[in-house]
């Protein structure tokens, strides 16, 4: 396999060899893929910010096919372990609140009907972080919530990018708030949420209709008010703007129950 750009020595990568893409004679599935990668990412064998291979060397790499080697990437980014960056490939993210994220998650699977309350969490945890960041924040930690919205208007179109840049919106306002285990929990629930909500489009490697590059506008208008409370120190507009998303998103959660 050639070695690809920042990421780590090609012996790190041979974990991952199934001979003819087979294991008792079966294909070797999405989830054994994402689940061997993602051991080597707890494992700290792949440093944050690490680049992965490019999809058709992880194909040659796992004997799989491409659309099998998508969608294992596709599951790590919404477990939160790698991050889509449009154009570049995927990255390594490994934070504190992995772990955290994978016991919501556990806690949803057993009662897939709390996602109701799950989600009632969510809105609760984004308002007071941004009341908080309202009131604390930084001129560089607004900058930063301005790239983030750059950055999710451009994901429009992309299943998977979007996953990775709606979080990363979010997580960075809520973050400068100033209280770590705030902003822990928030994205684990996020996270959490985001894995849920989108599981049927990721399982079919498919684009909502308003997840479409033509509602690129639209998803801006929804995001750009609560970034703009932070900006303006507005701690009224922040929670009018964190309510509208949350119904807009409920919405869509409720889309994807049925």
């Amino acid at each position: 396999m050639a070695r690809s750009k920042q990421t780590d020595g090609a012996e790190v990568w041979q974990v991952l060899g199934a001979p003819a893409g087979t294991r008792d004679g079966e294909p070797v599935a999405a989830e054994e893929i994402a689940g061997q990668i993602g051991q080597l990412i707890a494992s700290a064998r792949l440093p944050e910010g690490a680049r992965l291979p490019s999809e058709r060397d992880l194909a040659q790499l796992t004997g799989a096919s491409r659309p099998t080697v998508s969608q294992a990437i596709r599951i790590l980014i919404v477990r939160g372990l790698v991050e889509s960056r449009r154009g570049s490939g995927a990255y390594v993210r490994r934070k504190p609140e992995t772990s955290l994220a994978a016991t919501v998650s556990l806690m949803l699977s057993l009662n897939k009907e709390s996602v109701v309350h799950l989600n009632d969490l969510r809105l609760w945890l984004e308002s007071d972080g941004i009341t908080q960041a309202i009131r604390r924040s930084m001129p560089a930690e607004v900058d930063a919530g301005e790239v983030a919205l750059r950055q999710l208007a451009a994901s429009a179109g992309n299943t998977a990018a979007w996953i990775s840049a709606d979080t990363h919106f979010h997580a960075t306002l809520v973050r400068a708030s100033h209280n770590p285990y705030l902003a822990s929990i928030y994205e684990s629930v996020h996270e959490t949420l985001i894995n849920y909500e989108y599981r049927n489009w990721i399982d079919g490697g498919t684009v909502p209709n308003w997840l479409r590059p033509s509602e690129a506008a639209g998803l801006t208008a929804l995001h750009e008010p609560i970034l703009a409370a932070v900006r303006d120190r507005d701690e009224e507009a922040g929670r009018i703007a964190v309510l509208h998303h949350h119904d807009v998103m409920s919405q869509h959660l409720a889309a994807s129950r049925a």
